[in-house]
């Protein structure tokens, strides 16, 4: 039932009683009193004086109501975008592959879960993406390990 259909009812059956609405503020207030939940929570905030007040004000909610609705169905017929979620663990990123040439201190970098590949300009294992033997920030590429002297070796 409309707003407006429900407005012709309720001065139908006033007549039934007739001393709730001899007073204008209380027919108002039982006029939003019967409106739809959903209008009524929207109304009766505003504590109308007049009926006719109530009325232009339920009319005006209803119509927004009916445009919200209309907007929301029609935005649920559009194709909705279907995103699939991509499992990063399963997923490996490849960049794609230069030429090595001497110059070139760039590592390549390929990474797979558990994997490191070798360096083409040193033999070794390394994070980062720039061999440091290549950059010229390291000379010798003997791990730290067999550097290290000992004190039976040092002869102390």
């Amino acid at each position: 039932m409309t707003v407006l259909e429900y407005e012709a009812r309720f001065s139908e059956l006033s007549k039934y009683a007739p001393h709730i609405v001899e007073d204008e503020r209380r027919k108002t207030k039982k006029f939003v009193m019967g409106l739809k939940p959903s209008l009524r929570t929207r109304l009766v905030a505003f504590d109308h004086r007049t009926l006719d007040e109530a009325l232009s004000a339920a009319c005006r909610q209803e119509g927004e109501m009916e445009q919200y609705l209309e907007e929301k169905k029609a935005s649920q017929k559009r194709p909705a975008a279907t995103f699939q979620r991509q499992d990063k663990k399963k997923t490996v990123y490849q960049t794609p592959q230069k030429p090595m040439t001497a110059s070139n201190s760039q590592v390549p970098s390929v990474r797979s879960p558990g994997a490191k590949k070798e360096c083409p300009h040193c033999g070794k294992t390394h994070g980062g993406s720039e061999c440091w033997l290549v950059a010229g920030i390291v000379g010798d590429t003997t791990p730290l390990e067999e550097t290290v002297e000992t004190d039976s070796e040092r002869g102390d």
